[in-house]
């Protein structure tokens, strides 16, 4: 259900926001490229901010924008890229395709992405 991807990026954000950064092990596993661009994106949905001077490819540069609670699993998975196969919006062209189906699949879509939103960052 969760990427690899989404799942070090929660623990990216986790190490940030406890400022714990020895307990970010999954981080270790990226190449330099991946951990900038991820560090980007957490920036950008401000997550995290980084601090004056700083490298910005360093993980103990940056701190917590917004409280932990504010972030939910819903807003990662945005801010990263990857929805799951359930959460992505509807568009006009996949209700034209499926008609029917498409309505069903709709409400399954926007409690899954009510659900998602209701989970914060600190119940990760």
């Amino acid at each position: 259900m969760i990427t690899p991807k989404t799942q070090t990026a929660i623990a990216v954000l986790k190490c940030i926001y406890a400022r714990d950064y020895g307990t970010c092990i999954k981080p270790c596993t990226l190449t330099e490229k991946e951990k900038q661009a991820l560090l980007l994106q957490l920036s950008i949905a401000k997550f995290i901010l980084l601090k004056d001077t700083e490298n910005p490819l360093e993980i103990q540069s940056y701190i917590p924008a917004r409280k932990a609670v504010e972030i939910s699993l819903l807003d990662i998975l945005e801010a990263t890229g990857e929805h799951l196969n359930c959460n992505r919006p509807i568009t006009e062209q996949f209700y034209a395709q499926y008609g029917r189906a498409a309505q069903k699949l709709g409400i399954i879509n926007q409690i899954a992405r009510i659900y998602l939103k209701e989970i914060t960052l600190t119940d990760l």
